[in-house]
């Protein structure tokens, strides 16, 4: 298996299989063996990639079970385990979906990337009770693999706290499980990451701990306090796979139904032949005895880091197609990266490059802070020229901290977009209370993030119809629910409301939407369609832009059935207008337009009169 640096390399560890319960044990183990990269190959970067499908002819799973994928034995099966939890997965309530219904994630796995090497077993492991017969899911798993010079060598990993431990119960407290562990570091340490996966599962009384009882960790290094927080998700109201047949907008023990268990993860310098230690403490807690933490700690043990100055593009939220980031794509208005800081100086500024690809591409400089191993999400600004109605987005590090990355292989990234909802400039929201319309309330944004419209203070159970007229540009509607519950939950008491939008002209609506959202509804949309470009017009509306391309100067011509009053816009891709011209009662219009003081890329030119609107897509080049 042979790739170059910065290519990438899929190893399918699972095809197509079916996994289902095992009711009478409560978990089913489905191990693969494997041919990893070949000893000696040089990785930057490893992931997981996991799917989900109903199986063929069948039903999904129907419950929110606890999933896990395992580095078992490496080199033969005469090996010994290793036993390290690579990854943790929740399915979704998945009782509801159809034959069609297909989901994906992706797992970041490069701190053990370096024990995938040669003949590797993966077990994936399903965990729960219900029926085996005429329901499970249809697995895919792949892990990718980044050829290229690592952040920094992987020595040893530390096991520290690994299994179920019970929680509330007053003859066992967990925290007399949960033993202070010691550590003995090699000659050539030099720095250490603390990587913990951690859920609460179990609903005893009083509290329905440890699923839907938020409660604090802490954890100690060498004595002093590292961390406390939460062991809690608060945003499963946004989830990704949504809706589901469950109760899945209901926050939870550190998971979400159809998620990754995301790890928590602490880097820190080491010292050569030191010894380290670490305790862990959760919140005193009494309960019935059926509560408990899954908990799978390792202190991973590394070398120096190998670079200085390397910021890598770690992925492209926006815009993308990837399922995760569905909720908020596609879009037309502000890109959304992550950026991952590899090496040992803070970043204090990056120069990127950004736009589609083969298209105008934009330069914009970021500053803040990012410290060694930390990520940063990151908005670039909303002047993309999409030029396409979909292809491929590229963003591009030119510099870091004003100096040449120490690593460019890690500086270039791709997504997918393609062109959001395309509405009328007049349409109707169209909005329907539930019970609770206090919780309500929404609201449309430009393209830069600028409030234009919003609507709160409803009656309960009322129907409401806003006729908006907007200019051609982009935007964005969000609709919240300050109760995470949606407008149409099967779990409360709250009623049934929607939100449609519909045509001015007929009423008839265009885009309905599923009120069971969760916390936030988020509908990017333009009026003109222009990532497509197309000609919109009013066909009764007919005007001549010459010449096309130009340059310094645009020519508009038009002639009318009747006295119009008119005016001309000049528009860049965002909807902003640049120029505009108005004419009273005219039959005809001759107008130039200069644009030799903007810059090169595709604009479009509005007409619009009291009755229609119509533009042309022109290109300007200097």
């Amino acid at each position: 298996m042979f790739a170059s640096p910065g290519d990438t390399i899929k190893i399918q560890t699972h095809t197509n299989m079916v996994v289902r319960t095992n009711p009478s044990a409560g978990n089913s183990g489905y191990p693969t063996w494997t041919n990893f990269p070949a000893q000696g190959t040089q990785i930057h970067k490893a992931w997981i990639s996991l799917s989900l499908k109903c199986p063929v002819g069948e039903n999904c799973g129907e419950w929110d079970y606890l999933d896990y994928i395992f580095l078992r034995r490496k080199g033969g099966v005469g090996a010994s385990s290793e036993n390290i939890e690579l990854a943790r997965f929740i399915t979704p309530y998945g009782n509801s979906y159809s034959a069609t219904w297909f989901a994906d994630w992706e797992v970041d796995v490069t701190d053990f990337e370096q024990l995938l090497r040669d003949s590797i077993e993966i077990e994936y492991i399903h965990g729960g009770y219900e029926t085996n017969v005429g329901r499970g899911w249809l697995l895919n798993l792949t892990f990718n693999f980044i050829e290229g010079t690592p952040v920094r060598d992987l020595k040893t990993v530390h096991r520290l706290w690994n299994g179920g431990f019970g929680y509330g119960n007053t003859g066992n407290p967990i925290n007399n499980q949960l033993s202070d562990q010691s550590l003995s570091l090699g000659s050539d340490a030099a720095s250490m990451r603390l990587r913990i996966i951690q859920s609460g599962h179990g609903a005893d009384n009083p509290d329905y701990c440890a699923e839907f009882c938020p409660k604090q960790r802490a954890l100690q290094r060498n004595g002093t306090s590292l961390d406390q927080r939460i062991v809690w998700r608060d945003d499963c109201g946004l989830n990704p796979v949504f809706p589901q047949a469950g109760t899945w907008i209901y926050d939870r023990g550190n998971w979400c139904p159809g998620d990754i268990v995301f790890p928590d993860v602490f880097d820190f310098d080491v010292s050569p032949n030191a010894t380290e230690s670490f305790g862990m403490q959760m919140e005193n807690y009494v309960g019935s005895g059926s509560a408990n933490y899954v908990i799978h700690a390792y202190a991973l043990e590394f070398g120096a880091p190998r670079f200085g100055l390397d910021a890598s593009l770690d992925d492209i939220k926006a815009p993308s197609k990837r399922y995760s980031y569905r909720r908020f794509n596609p879009i037309c208005g502000k890109p959304e990266i992550v950026v991952m800081n590899n090496g040992t100086n803070p970043i204090s500024s990056i120069e990127f490059s950004y736009g589609p690809e083969g298209g105008q591409m934009n330069s914009y400089t970021w500053n803040g802070t990012i410290d060694f191993m930390k990520k940063a999400d990151i908005q670039l600004p909303a002047n993309v020229q999409w030029g396409a109605s979909e292809g491929k987005f590229k963003v591009e590090i030119v510099k870091v901290n004003g100096q040449t990355d120490e690593y460019s292989l890690n500086n270039t990234f791709f997504s997918d977009f393609e062109a959001p909802l395309s509405v009328p400039d007049v349409f109707v929201v169209n909005f329907r209370t539930n019970n609770f319309p206090q919780e309500n309330f929404w609201t449309i944004y430009n393209a830069n993030g600028d409030e234009v419209e919003t609507r709160n203070s409803f009656a309960a159970n009322t129907e409401y119809k806003d006729t908006l007229t907007l200019p051609w540009g982009c935007y964005t509607f969000i609709l919240e629910d300050t109760d995470k519950d949606g407008l149409s939950f099967w779990a409360n008491n709250d009623g049934s409301g929607f939100i449609r939008f519909r045509k001015a002209n007929t009423g008839s609506f265009f885009k309905s939407f599923s009120g069971d959202f969760g916390t936030r509804l988020v509908v990017p949309f333009t009026v003109g369609g222009f990532l497509g470009l197309e000609d919109n017009a009013d066909k009764s509306l007919e005007f001549l832009i010459y010449p096309n391309p130009a340059s310094n100067l645009i020519k508009v011509d038009a002639v009318f059935h009747q006295p119009e009053s008119v005016q001309i816009s000049l528009r860049n891709l965002e909807g902003q207008e640049i120029s505009n011209v108005s004419k009273r009662n005219v039959w005809s219009i001759s107008e130039e337009i200069n644009t030799s003081n903007i810059p090169s890329g595709m604009y479009l030119i509005e007409l619009r009169t009291q009755k229609s609107t119509s533009y042309r897509k022109v290109v300007v080049q200097h």
